[in-house]
């Protein structure tokens, strides 16, 4: 059956039942809906009028395809399992990683066999509203979705932004001080004490703080400078440059003084030194918290103390206030009294005091 006859196949059929109005069937779904007349001669237009609204835009992308084959053949036969090993191949290790998880998932299994130019707004709806969805999910089919637009694979959006399911963002907290301080105290390794202020000191992530290497400390200049791990091979971006500060100092005495500052730590993966930090606070009792929480905890303290935002994100290595400010958010800002800024501007008035005029001509003949 060549394409033009299976455009041109009704789908719907027209049936009455006895003494009462007509009905159309489509004869894909099965569906049966009255066409509201029980006069065959208008039941049979509003019968037509459905079947031409029904074809015409199989009619219209059976067209666009034909043209598209002529320009790149591939645009026909492209899944969506091709734009996920496209996508998964760019980014840093880490990233990588994280994008393969993401697309091994049940709810990604519903798309993968899906051709790009078929998609609809119900495949991507059948993956958002799967059981084993989540936020992760969400993000990345966003994501996904605009790689493909980008490259010209998709030739329109498949959903428009305000037709996307509203997200519920999970929240992360800041390690409160008392928290830190009981969980330095239990802990008996001294490798992870000292790890855990150091991540409190610096509010670095778990990864660039393991990794840290005295390659990285110049103590002359008492700075420490590396580039964030998930963001090497960029071009630019992404250096932390930190100052080494009495507290600090203090934890690099106690720490090896040559090669990798956490030797054992260094060698572990960021899910191992995660589930450690993990089965610590369970055992504590504290609950909602990740080694990522000290960085929340230090642009809060930051904020907190009237740092100024620039010197922050320099800190942290951020380079987006947006994203700064959701680190900094939960911080408690006690706002000084406005007598003393009133007192510090009468202190910063400079007193002028008005030269005696020089003597007059006839004075100094005196």
């Amino acid at each position: 059956m060549s394409v033009g006859e299976t455009i041109m196949q009704e789908r719907f059929r027209m049936f009455r039942r006895a003494g009462g109005n007509f009905y159309s069937r489509d004869k894909i779904t099965g569906r049966s809906e009255s066409l509201g007349t029980s006069e065959r001669t208008q039941a049979k237009q509003l019968l037509a009028a459905r079947n031409q609204a029904a074809a015409q835009p199989q009619l219209n992308r059976t067209m666009a395809k034909a043209y598209l084959s002529a320009k790149s053949p591939d645009l026909l036969t492209r899944t969506w399992a091709d734009l996920m090993e496209h996508y998964t191949a760019s980014g840093v290790e880490s990233t990588r990683k994280r994008k393969a998880t993401a697309f091994r998932s049940r709810p990604f299994a519903l798309l993968r066999g899906v051709t790009l130019m078929d998609t609809e707004a119900a495949h991507f709806l059948a993956v958002l509203q799967h059981e084993r969805t989540g936020n992760s999910t969400h993000h990345y089919l966003r994501r996904l979705h605009n790689y493909a637009l980008h490259l010209g694979w998709l030739l329109m959006p498949v959903m428009a932004d305000a037709a996307w399911p509203e997200v519920r963002r999970r929240k992360f907290a800041a390690i409160t001080q008392e928290e830190h301080y009981r969980i330095v105290e239990r802990e008996a390794m001294l490798e992870r004490k000292l790890y855990y202020e150091m991540l409190w000191e610096t509010g670095g992530s778990q990864s660039d703080i393991a990794a840290l290497h005295w390659n990285q400390i110049d103590l002359g200049n008492e700075t420490i400078r590396f580039v964030r791990r998930k963001l090497e091979g960029k071009e630019s971006g992404g250096e932390s440059l930190l100052r080494i500060g009495p507290c600090i100092r203090r934890l690099l005495d106690q720490l090896p003084q040559s090669g990798w500052l956490f030797p054992r730590l260094s060698t572990w993966s960021s899910d191992s030194r995660s589930s450690e930090f993990c089965r610590r606070c369970r055992m504590l009792g504290i609950t909602g918290k990740s080694l990522h929480s000290y960085r929340y905890a230090w642009a809060q303290r930051a904020r907190a103390a009237g740092m100024p935002e620039r010197e922050a994100m320099n800190h942290l290595g951020h380079e987006s206030r947006a994203v700064h400010a959701a680190y900094a958010g939960g911080a408690q800002v006690a706002v000084l009294p406005l007598e003393f800024y009133e007192a510090q501007r009468e202190q910063k008035v400079i007193q002028f005091e008005q030269a005696a005029a020089p003597p007059t001509a006839s004075a100094s003949h005196r």
